[in-house]
């Protein structure tokens, strides 16, 4: 029996849980700083949209029924309607669906249904728990670690694996770093964003945007708007815009952020409420950190996955995918290994590494800046639809990443280009 500590309640911690007692010889314990998610009223702040595409989807259908109760919390997405200031929307069809859904709701979904199918003596979870310091002694037999409760005296643990999923403030990767095990650059993104819902119909039902696509607005100077619908008919959505340019700083009432979004998207400004316009006005900025490490493990005892290891900027929608891939990359891996870690570690460090650093590149350069770069990237967009077939030089990473499964490595190496042309704008800003 391999007793496993896994730090991080995340979506990619919880998914981890599933596949290995879904597998004979495991116990694993659950560490999460944050309180019991089931216990609180959903979390506004800091919540966003995350769109489920068949990478992350595939790692999920490993654990028979998941699909099916996450699918029941979301909306499936056709495509994307990309609003603009007079008009209809410009409306874009993928060739593969996907699935909309809160990151909050996502991680509900799996923790009921871990806990519903394993007992105390396969699972135990712990919230309100955070990790303080991980030894890095290579001499010992099991790996320690020691966790501070929320109301409570620290304590040390030791297990037989360590998995560090707790996101990219990781204090299991900074452990490592700081002992010299390990290198990682993070940085600031510089854009920052705020969280935003409402409902997607109208009260008096005359305006309404579509329940299956999700829906962008370009509001100029760096300022973006993506909404997401979800199952209760909500749109769920972050606005984002440059830390000195925040559009609503000025803005000193809940009727001016209202007649704010009436006047530059309107099609949004007639289902926002004055509740939500004031909530949005007083809910705080929060900052986007990107990870890149030279590792994903370290020795043949500490496993590090997710935004732990490699988070990027959510420009690509590929952030919750890419975590839960690794974990069904890991998962064959101990198949491969016969559940041999020592094996499966640096396995999964060679595979893994160069497609989450490709990923890193994508995220951070498909999307051009500068204007002229913008408009031809409509203008891509719009004939890779229609000539894409014939002339492949026109896609986009977009367009290869939401309409097939090429590794990121793969799509890097198709559109390295463009990627290319888009830094060397970004250098001369």
């Amino acid at each position: 029996m391999q007793n496993i500590i896994i730090v991080g309640a995340g979506p990619t911690g919880l998914l981890l849980a599933q596949i290995l007692l879904a597998r004979t010889g495991y116990k694993v314990t659950i560490y999460e700083r944050r309180s019991d998610p089931r216990q609180l009223e959903p979390a506004s702040d800091r919540t966003f949209p995350i769109v489920l595409q068949s990478r992350g989807l595939r790692a999920i259908r490993a654990i028979p029924g998941l699909e099916t109760a996450i699918t029941a919390q979301s909306c499936r997405s056709q495509g994307l309607a990309i609003h603009r200031a007079k008009g209809e929307p410009r409306r874009i069809t993928r060739k593969l669906s996907t699935l909309l859904i809160d990151r909050n709701r996502l991680t509900r979904v799996l923790l009921e249904q871990l806990v519903q199918q394993y007992g105390d003596e396969q699972l135990s979870i712990h919230f309100d728990c955070a990790c303080v310091s991980v030894d890095v002694t290579t001499d010992q037999a099991s790996q320690a670690v020691t966790f501070q409760p929320k109301n409570d005296e620290a304590f040390v643990a030791e297990c037989d694996r360590l998995v560090a999923a707790d996101g990219a403030r990781s204090q299991v990767r900074d452990c490592l770093v700081e002992a010299g095990q390990m290198q990682c650059d993070q940085e600031i993104i510089a854009d920052v964003y705020k969280s935003l819902f409402v409902p997607r119909i109208s009260a008096d039902g005359g305006t309404e945007l579509d329940g299956d696509r999700n829906h962008t607005w370009s509001l100029g100077n760096g300022i973006r708007l993506i909404m997401a619908p979800q199952p209760d008919d909500w749109l769920h959505g972050t606005l984002i815009f440059p830390p000195n340019n925040n559009p609503l700083e000025s803005l000193e009432t809940a009727e001016a952020v209202l007649a704010f979004f009436q006047a530059r998207c309107p099609s949004l400004g007639q289902l926002m409420t004055l509740e939500e316009a004031e909530a949005l006005r007083l809910r705080p900025v929060s900052t986007f950190l990107t990870v890149r490490c030279d590792r994903m493990h370290w020795g043949d005892r500490i496993l590090l996955i997710g935004d732990a290891v490699h988070a990027v900027s959510p420009s690509i929608g590929q952030g919750c995918n890419a975590s839960l891939q690794d974990v069904g990359v890991f998962a064959q891996l101990l198949e491969q290994f016969d559940d041999d870690w020592s094996q499966a570690l640096p396995a999964f460090t060679a595979q893994r590494l160069p497609d989450v650093h490709a990923l890193r590149e994508l995220s951070d350069f498909s999307f051009p800046r500068s204007k002229s770069l913008g408009v031809e990237f409509g203008l891509r967009m719009l004939l890779d639809k229609r000539l894409g077939r014939w002339l492949p030089q026109l896609k986009t990473p977009m367009s290869l990443l939401m309409n097939g499964e090429q590794s990121y490595g793969e799509i890097l190496e198709q559109t390295q280009g463009w990627i290319n042309r888009v830094k060397q704008s970004q250098v001369k800003e």
